[in-house]
């Protein structure tokens, strides 16, 4: 696994804009009936797919390049394959 934590994945999401947040915020809240903090949390493993239905393939890659972009300025070298994957299967995150 990369160094991605659900930490720094909070801590990702609350430095977006406040726009960004709330249109991320009211697509998943809309489509899965939880907000995206939710998934953050409890099931990072599917974050990758909530994006992807609420706003998009192409949407949510600018978001896995965002955060790359976001993680390497923060002392996390990982790639957006490997961003992609910790985001995407369960496996990723047991220990």
């Amino acid at each position: 696994m990369t160094c991605l934590t659900r930490d720094l994945l909070v801590r990702f999401y609350g430095s977006l804009n406040f726009s960004l947040r709330a249109l991320v915020h009211y697509r998943v809240l809309a489509v899965f009936g939880r907000s995206f903090d939710y998934f953050l949390v409890e099931e990072p493993w599917r974050v990758y797919e909530v994006l992807e239905k609420a706003v998009g393939r192409h949407n949510t890659e600018l978001f896995i390049h965002i955060l790359t972009d976001w993680l390497r300025k923060n002392g996390c070298n990982t790639t957006p394959a490997e961003l992609r994957r910790a985001l995407s299967e369960k496996s990723a995150w047991m220990k």
